[in-house]
């Protein structure tokens, strides 16, 4: 799939993660593991004979470089080496994390209320100051500015208070965040606001005013690993516009100075994206034992990521000119036997570029698709080994979802179920019942005095080579047991606005079809929520109270079998209703020379689709 995150998210979408705490005097204690780092990060190479630059190369280009804007992958990618959040994730793992411009931090007991204490001596590349009152500019700058992704802090956050107190463009702009005067302490000391400055080196998170209302949000730390929670320099942002309500900040857009490892030295838009070593980076003095994986100064002087078609990226790692891309996983063979090559095949849980796939039905668009027996028929339909085998090169996995294969609880709330079967019989004999003319494998005929099944519309995008190839193989599936569909094939950009346009959902254009969905962070309940979520294209909209009593109980606990009871409850209600159809999850191919080494994957990466930072990939010869 193309390099997106999530494509037309409508409504809140709640987040668990297990969260992992330590009980003390009535809060849970989060700690900043201090991890050894493996390479010294002194001096650009531990030997002046070894490389001090990489090439990477990819096929889509950033969106935005603004942090608050940026809603793809490769923005993400170039995003998270220049600015940094309060928090980072901890190497590869899905629930717990590390400081990055916060040392340590706190949670009340009820979940309510975070306190974060920020590192000292923390500057931005041009030497502006790092602060608590730089933090409380940089996530109200977000809210304020309300753009795709900023829902994602605004489940809990949010600019008003609702009754005394508001945050507007105009007191963002006013503010004077290197010696605030007893205004602008008033403004950021507010108690009644989600976001509180209480000391420069201290701040307050009260969630309670974003649209998930007054719950507890036990997956919030996951939303602040996001650049929508990545401190900007206010007086950059000042010189260049301000904050403008509602609007995105266009020198931003192209624009990007931070606190992080790297700066930006170019982006030359459809070409490539340059970053070098910040000469200035505050951790080059944070002694080794307090450093960590995300806030490790940068081994290498230079990253240049270019945009490029496949077999372009492909010949360049052979022959040396690119250092990693990413290529599909059905260039593996080819990749592994290419000398100085090292391709490998990573499970389908890292990596945000990777998707998970399904079939979705809209009972609302297409009448026949309300009868549960013609959803299970479809299910039957179709060869999902043979899919696997034949277009991924068996590299890719069936699923049973919401939750993607490797997520946390993924096996707890599948548990005693089996990925969908192929049965063409069942097929026939399901849609015969449901009152259509079908037809056996043998060419029997059943209930052949019943109505044809109607042809329908079958949405995919065509930009996507495999995905054409499963729309055909689907197609003919399909035609065997008596059910024509009416291949609708659309670019990507097409398909996006398509399955984005909410206005066209109970429209009959596009009620069946290939869709997918890639995590906006990593947490099992995002792909929950956006999997119930209706009034999209792309999306079935199976969702009831029930069920959204089940999504709101999981989101809200911290007790693990809540959570596991309430995920088992919907990924059987959803399995048994037949209005998704689980696919395949793709396998995602880490493809670089054999002497680039440092890559951490992890399930929320953005470079390269697995690894979130450059700043530890070095070279070993």
């Amino acid at each position: 799939m193309v390099s997106s995150r999530a494509i037309g998210k409508v409504q809140a979408v709640v987040i668990i993660l297990v969260l992992v705490v330590a009980v003390a005097s009535g809060i849970y204690y989060y700690s900043v593991s201090n991890t050894s780092m493996a390479t010294s990060s002194s001096s650009s190479s531990s030997s002046s004979q070894l490389p001090t630059s990489l090439v990477a190369e990819e096929a889509s280009q950033p969106d935005s470089l603004d942090p608050a804007v940026t809603y793809t992958t490769p923005g993400w990618e170039v995003v998270e080496q220049i600015y940094q959040g309060l928090l980072a994730p901890n190497g590869t793992s899905y629930s717990t994390y590390v400081g990055a411009l916060a040392q340590n931090w706190t949670v009340s007991s009820d979940g309510m209320t975070y306190t974060f204490w920020l590192r000292p001596n923390v500057t931005f590349s041009n030497g502006d100051p790092f602060n608590a009152y730089v933090m409380w500019f940089s996530i109200y700058r977000t809210l304020v500015m309300n753009q795709g992704p900023a829902w994602i802090l605004g489940q809990n956050l949010a600019a008003g208070n609702g009754m005394t107190f508001n945050v507007t463009d105009k007191m963002l702009n006013s503010i004077n965040y290197v010696n605030p005067n007893s205004t602008d302490l008033g403004y950021m000391s507010y108690a009644n606001q989600s976001v509180q400055v209480v000391q420069p080196n201290e701040l307050l998170i009260h969630l309670g005013y974003g649209y998930n209302g007054q719950a507890p949000y036990s997956a919030f730390l996951a939303t602040f690993i996001t650049p929508m929670a990545m401190a900007v320099d206010p007086k950059v942002v000042e010189a260049n516009g301000g904050v403008v309500a509602g609007q995105p900040n266009n020198y931003m857009e192209t624009n990007a100075l931070g606190t992080g490892f790297y700066e930006l030295q170019s982006w030359v838009q459809g070409q490539s994206v340059t970053l070098v070593r910040n000469q200035n980076y505050w951790g080059t003095n944070v002694p080794a034992s307090q450093l960590n994986e995300a806030i490790q100064p940068a081994i290498l002087d230079t990253i240049s990521i270019y945009y490029k078609a496949a077999s372009a990226m492909i010949a360049d790692l052979q022959s040396n000119t690119a250092q990693m891309i990413i290529a599909p996983s059905t260039q593996y063979s080819v990749l592994q036997q290419t000398a100085g090559v090292t391709a490998s095949i990573l499970p389908p849980v890292f990596g945000s570029a990777e998707s998970i796939i399904f079939v979705y039905m809209d009972p609302y668009a297409f009448q026949p698709f309300q009868d549960r027996r013609v959803r299970e028929a479809i299910s039957y339909a179709i060869d999902y080994k043979a899919i696997i085998h034949s277009v991924f090169n068996d590299l890719a996995t069936q699923w049973i979802g919401p939750i993607p294969p490797g997520f946390p609880d993924y096996n707890e709330s599948t548990q005693g179920l089996q990925p969908y079967q192929y049965d063409p019989i069942m097929a026939a004999t399901l849609l015969a019942q449901a009152g259509y003319k079908s037809t056996l494998p043998n060419g029997t005929v059943l209930n052949s005095g019943g109505k044809v099944f109607p042809s329908v519309n079958f949405l995919y995008d065509a930009d996507e080579a495999t995905e054409s190839q499963v729309a055909q193989i689907i197609s003919s599936e399909l035609q065997a047991i008596g059910v024509t569909i009416t291949l609708t094939p659309l670019t990507f950009k097409q398909y996006a606005n398509v399955i984005t346009a909410t206005d066209d959902v109970n429209s009959t254009s596009y009620p069946f079809g290939i869709s997918y969905y890639s995590e906006d962070y990593t947490a099992s309940i995002d792909y929950v929520s956006a999997l119930i979520t209706t009034g999209q294209v792309g999306f079935s909209g199976f969702n009831n109270q029930t069920v959204t009593g089940w999504e709101s109980a999981a989101a809200t606990s911290l007790d693990q079998g809540t959570i596991v009871a309430n995920f088992q409850q919907i990924t059987r209600a959803m399995y048994y209703d037949y209005t998704d159809i689980w696919l395949y999850v793709p396998y995602l191919m880490a493809a670089n020379r054999s002497n680039v080494a440092g890559m951490i994957p992890n399930p929320a990466g953005s470079g390269m689709g697995y690894f979130m930072f450059y700043n530890t990939i070095h070279y070993t010869s």
